[in-house]
């Protein structure tokens, strides 16, 4: 991407044109724009998500759209912006309830919007409510005696764990969109995967799935949740923390 449209993007997100006041409900604005595509990609998924199929949603020429916006990777970046927007601001307290909260409020996100996790977000520009979100989410862990990066790696532990299960639950969404079928049915139907789970072969896949391991398994975002601030628990509240090797480029 070229600076200009870097600085472009930037000015969009943070910098938005002031909503009219008059004139006819019906009139477009960035927010209504906004507001379809997510509905489109909410609906239909992301890679449905084309300024035309926005333009027909809310009634308007495809034209009319570039006034508002420039084109989709700006609506990309502002329909992520305006998805944290709908994210409640982590409250300040414990880091442990803190952290929580802002995991819960990300899981809540990505269950509600969960084509933000097709989307690569490397190098994408970050908005100002979803900044907003992390800097809270920094706030709660300021106090802690964490170095700068310290306190930026915990908060990212979080997140990062957060969006692993996410993706893995937005394609199992995006699958079923595609096909239909659920996740269960799909592995219901796998019997001539069962027949090779063999205790010669697979013990232990063997053995868990004879006593139902796998009929009722835990909870992937609770459980990886409590395990990832049990860990970040124990690092934090060392007195002699330790210190994390940092990568060298060769």
């Amino acid at each position: 991407m070229k600076q200009s449209d870097r600085d472009r993007a930037v000015r969009l997100l943070w910098e938005p044109p002031p909503e009219p006041t008059r004139g006819p409900k019906a009139a477009l604005s960035q927010s209504r724009v906004v507001e379809a595509a997510m509905k489109v990609a909410d609906a239909e998924g992301v890679e449905a998500l084309t300024m035309r199929r926005v333009a027909e949603t809310l009634g308007f020429t495809t034209m009319s759209l570039y006034r508002h916006v420039p084109g989709k990777s700006e609506l990309l970046d502002l329909m992520v912006d305006a998805a944290w927007g709908e994210t409640a601001c982590v409250p300040k307290g414990p880091w442990r309830e803190g952290l929580e909260f802002y995991a819960r409020q990300m899981w809540q996100m990505y269950r509600a919007h969960p084509w933000i996790l097709q989307l690569p977000h490397s190098r994408r520009t970050p908005g100002p409510r979803t900044m907003a979100s992390f800097d809270a989410a920094l706030a709660v862990v300021s106090e802690l005696g964490l170095t700068a990066e310290e306190m930026v790696a915990v908060v990212t532990a979080v997140g990062h764990f957060v969006d692993g299960v996410g993706r893995t639950m937005a394609d199992r969404v995006k699958a079923e969109r595609e096909t239909g079928m659920t996740e269960e049915a799909w592995w219901d139907g796998q019997d001539a995967l069962w027949a090779h789970f063999t205790p010669e072969r697979l013990p232990m896949m063997t053995h868990i799935w004879t006593t139902g391991g796998f009929e009722r398994p835990l909870d992937e975002f609770e459980f990886g949740l409590a395990r990832v601030l049990d860990g970040l628990a124990v690092f934090i509240e060392s007195e002699d923390r330790p210190l994390v090797r940092r990568e060298t480029c060769l």
